[in-house]
């Protein structure tokens, strides 16, 4: 095994050779989670919403991990750096691969509505009176059952072009299956409201909201001439995508959270 070439949040991506990698989590990420990444994946995969296909759950070390395909790309987020006139097209890049992504339907993943459900009784949640729980509840079961395919991690970071410029999406420990609205109310989260580089300066932080904000505009403007979606039906599915986001347990991004989704059980919430 290679040395290290990528770290993120939960883990640490080393290389194996030039065709395969392994993606080894930190000693007190749950099992689980890893699991549910690694299926996730191969789910993607085969549906041809990902090109990495994944081979085998591995430990070492005391770290449990999967063995998957390298794929020779970029990530958004770095591409201005290597050329500053992607800036111009980022946003359309995006919006095309999310579009791609979301034409494939899976009863395999996981419903989002039964996921939101349950992590209602999360500790995350615990700001959230017993009956706002429940209204919360009775609202996401009573959604109609879909299997489009959702990311719901879907950002500049997670999507690699490589160098003839496709992009591929990354990271599916968080993909479930239901209505696209849901997806684009998290898209309307990240390009806003997310958390920004928390280890950035505040002038840093103004660039990054203002490049962010730049090319969500042309993310936005790009799905909408493609898939046209209403207002008010993303309004209708923001409950789960922002359930999903304060389960992250974010510092920075808690008080946004919890307020809109007492607004949103307020306005959505069944008794």
């Amino acid at each position: 095994m290679s040395e290290r070439f990528a770290r993120g949040r939960s883990a640490e991506v080393f290389r194996i050779d030039d065709r395969k990698v392994m993606k080894l989590f930190f000693e007190d990420y749950p099992r689980e989670y890893a699991e549910k990444e690694f299926r996730n994946t191969k789910i993607a995969s085969d549906l041809g919403c990902t090109p990495m296909r994944v081979y085998e759950m591995v430990e070492k070390d005391g770290r449990c991990g999967f063995i998957m395909d390298y794929i020779d790309g970029v990530s958004q987020n770095d591409m201005p750096s290597k050329n500053p006139a992607y800036l111009l097209k980022g946003g359309k890049d995006l919006a095309r691969c999310h579009v791609r992504v979301q034409s494939k339907q899976s009863p395999e993943l996981e419903d989002i509505r039964t996921m939101c459900a349950d992590l209602l009784k999360d500790e995350t949640m615990s700001f959230l009176s017993e009956e706002e729980k429940r209204r919360a509840e009775n609202y996401l079961l009573s959604l109609p059952e879909e299997n489009t395919v959702l990311h719901l991690d879907f950002h500049t970071g997670n999507v690699l072009v490589d160098r003839t410029g496709n992009c591929f999406v990354i990271d599916w420990m968080t993909a479930a299956r239901g209505n696209r609205a849901v997806e684009e109310a998290m898209m309307e989260f990240l390009f806003s409201e997310a958390e920004l580089f928390p280890e950035a300066g505040k002038l840093q932080k103004a660039f990054f909201a203002a490049v962010r904000g730049y090319i969500g505009k042309q993310f936005f403007k790009e799905y909408q001439k493609l898939t046209p979606l209403s207002s008010d039906e993303t309004d209708r599915y923001r409950l789960p995508a922002l359930i999903i986001r304060r389960s992250w347990n974010i510092d920075f991004e808690k008080p946004y959270l919890t307020g809109t989704i007492r607004e949103l059980i307020r306005k959505y919430g069944i008794l």
